[in-house]
């Protein structure tokens, strides 16, 4: 029964995750409000057949199937005694989920309200993390490892740096700032450009870009350092190096974006990279978080 469990709960994280790459195609392709009503579309349960509608349509729809799976999941974890420690991780996710449910209604009948835009992709990523996070404490991983004190702060610093980006890159596509910078790596021909409006964001999300590939550069080189002294384990290793990479792909895609004036394909990828490297940094903090048995 438990197994079974943490199996559709990964396949939740499956679907959580294609649905926010879907979410960023749907935005990308202003295809956010080709629904112009909420919960309905057109006044119908299913809409007659359009490319751009069946687009959101698509998308509202596994994300039903998200929330009436992870619904029926709660009830049963609620009165099953065995699921009694992973209660307040699920009711958490629960609480992110219907959050995440009011958003998307909101950002139908806001008309892509900018911030309403960026929460409904933060509640997003804090909904995917909780069930990791949750998928975790059901089947974790053994580490039989004592790490260094520094080792977990950075990497917990590395965890917040990324998610702090994915919500910069929420605001600044959800302000149509992508563009505004016509350059790379200076804007409009500009070192220090103004720092309000669009371009502003802009900025910020560049050097927030800039500060997340610095900092994970050096937790990869502290990282090698620190295997050579037998402190932390190879899948450690590993897993830095895979941060590595991926945060140098995501600088070359950003660079890209702007090179072909931000297509929709690449835009999903960039997010879709991002949101690996979100997975990839929990995994290290969660390695860190069983080496001290906490854990269901």
């Amino acid at each position: 029964m438990e197994k079974h469990f943490t199996k559709i709960i990964g396949f939740v994280i499956f679907l959580t995750f294609d649905l926010m790459i879907l979410g960023a195609a749907v935005r990308a392709m202003d295809a956010g409000l080709a629904c112009p009503d909420w919960p309905m579309c057109f006044g119908r349960a299913v809409p007659e057949y359009h490319a751009g509608v069946y687009f959101e349509f698509a998308h509202r729809s596994i994300a039903g199937i998200v929330g009436l799976i992870f619904m029926g999941c709660y009830v049963f974890a609620m009165f099953t005694k065995k699921f009694k420690p992973v209660r307040w991780t699920m009711t958490i996710s629960l609480l992110l989920l219907l959050s995440q449910i009011i958003m998307g209604g909101l950002t139908v009948l806001k008309l892509l309200a900018p911030g309403i835009v960026t929460l409904h992709l933060s509640l997003a990523g804090a909904f995917l993390v909780s069930l990791v996070i949750l998928k975790n404490q059901l089947e974790p991983e053994k580490v039989e490892h004592q790490y260094p004190s520094r080792y977990k702060y950075f990497s917990l610093l590395g965890f917040a740096l990324i998610c702090g980006q994915i919500i910069l890159g929420g605001l600044t596509a959800s302000n149509y700032a992508g563009m505004v910078c016509v350059d790379f790596p200076t804007c409009n021909g500009q070192w220090f450009p103004a720092w309000t409006g669009p371009i502003g964001i802009q900025v910020i999300h560049r050097l927030g870009a800039y500060t997340l590939s610095a900092f994970l550069t050096f937790f990869f080189i502290y990282t090698l350092r620190l295997k050579k002294q037998g402190a932390v384990l190879a899948p450690d290793k590993r897993l830095a190096a895979q941060c590595f990479m991926l945060v140098l792909s995501q600088v070359m895609i950003g660079v890209m974006n702007l090179k072909l004036l931000v297509p929709a394909w690449l835009t999903v990828i960039h997010l879709g990279v991002a949101l690996y490297l979100m997975l990839t940094l929990l995994k290290i903090n969660l390695r860190v978080y069983n080496s001290q048995g906490k854990h269901y």
